[in-house]
């Protein structure tokens, strides 16, 4: 839900910053490039949750690494001229740019489904946390 609101501002605020200069961007189009995000920001709250449930003390790190890893990845990959298939690994790499084009629904619906799955296999781990030897 947090993410869902800051996601709202950041789009509300950039048509507000656009409409500032005499831009043309529709709140709408602003919006939908914000909350183009939210499919990863779920997807780094499920390897948290994973991690939680299986490895606790590695939580921020596994957390981290489909957002800040895979930001890094996408940076340093365009910038050395990687091959494709190393930027590719990150998951924003396979963001379509929103508002310029639509978004990609097979990218969302994967993305969601590995966020779910993760969640899922991080609840199950943490119910038999206590019940390991």
């Amino acid at each position: 839900m947090a993410a869902a609101v800051l996601a709202t501002c950041a789009g509300l605020a950039t048509w507000l910053g656009g409409a500032a200069i005499g831009g043309e961007l529709a709140p709408s189009a602003a919006l939908r490039g914000a909350w183009n995000i939210l499919p990863l920001v779920l997807l780094s709250l499920g390897a948290a949750s994973f991690a939680v449930g299986w490895m606790p003390r590695l939580t921020m790190l596994l957390g981290g690494v489909p957002t800040i890893g895979g930001f890094l990845l996408l940076v340093i990959a365009e910038s050395v001229g990687a091959p494709d298939w190393v930027r590719d690994i990150s998951p924003f790499a396979h963001l379509a740019p929103v508002p310029l084009t639509n978004a990609c629904m097979t990218v969302t619906t994967v993305m969601l489904a590995l966020a779910t799955l993760l969640t899922a296999l991080g609840v199950a781990g943490y119910r038999r946390r206590d019940l390991r030897c």
